[in-house]
């Protein structure tokens, strides 16, 4: 197996986990699993992850969830940092944003979070050249030890439909960072994650899982 491939499919592995890939994707994760060990090892963690996430109960997720201590920030990309010298790095990073993925499908819903909580100096604003009417969005990107950060603020998208987040490479490929369901008029607000650098990103886009076609596109070099 190569890298490329094993980076893909470990981000399809917190979809598979909640058994929610359509049969044609757990057929090609299923197969990669055959052959790989380590991406096996990283789904039985993961399936840990779902089996604890049916404890969890969505009647509790207010429309204006408390926000993270301030500190957390801090913590979590000191340790991801600690890792990275350890030569671990890249697994760590893998796993915390399929187990992201995963609570964003389980839960059903994008818990909305102030996203000026985690923004940084650093973070870099893109704009949408591709915007349905109605639909208005925002966005910035920030470059990570471990791949791209992404804050993406959504209104108007039909409620209910979910959609897919992603980096594009150069070559017209794409690197999945999460899913969310819309909200409608309701501002959607995520911090996503994915492994791909953010030099080698050619644009941020939004997509339904049965259309390829960019709902949202934003480039990310001018």
């Amino acid at each position: 197996m190569t890298a490329d491939q094993c980076q893909h499919m470990r981000s399809l592995l917190g979809m598979h986990a909640l058994h929610r890939l359509d049969p044609a994707a757990t057929a090609a994760v299923q197969a990669h699993l055959d052959g790989c060990r380590q991406c096996r090892t990283e789904l039985r963690e993961l399936r840990g992850v779902a089996g604890a996430l049916r404890l969890a109960d969505p009647d509790r997720v207010t429309d204006e969830p408390a926000g993270p201590p301030t500190s957390l920030r801090t913590a979590v990309f000191t340790a991801v940092d600690h890792e990275r010298r350890r030569q671990r790095v890249g697994r760590t990073a893998r796993l915390v944003a399929a187990a992201a993925a995963v609570l964003i499908v389980a839960v059903g819903v994008v818990v909305v979070v102030s996203s000026q909580r985690f923004l940084s100096t650093d973070s870099q604003p893109v704009a949408f050249t591709t915007q349905p009417a109605g639909v208005h969005a925002s966005a910035s990107v920030e470059n990570r030890n471990w791949g791209t950060s992404v804050a993406l603020d959504v209104t108007g998208l039909p409620q209910g439909q979910r959609y897919a987040v992603w980096l594009e490479r150069p070559d017209g490929s794409r690197m999945p960072a999460g899913s969310f369901i819309a909200g409608g008029d309701k501002k959607m607000s995520m911090q996503l994650a994915v492994g791909l650098p953010m030099s080698e990103a050619a644009a941020l886009g939004v997509s339904t899982p049965t259309d390829q076609s960019p709902i949202l596109r934003a480039p990310l070099h001018s």
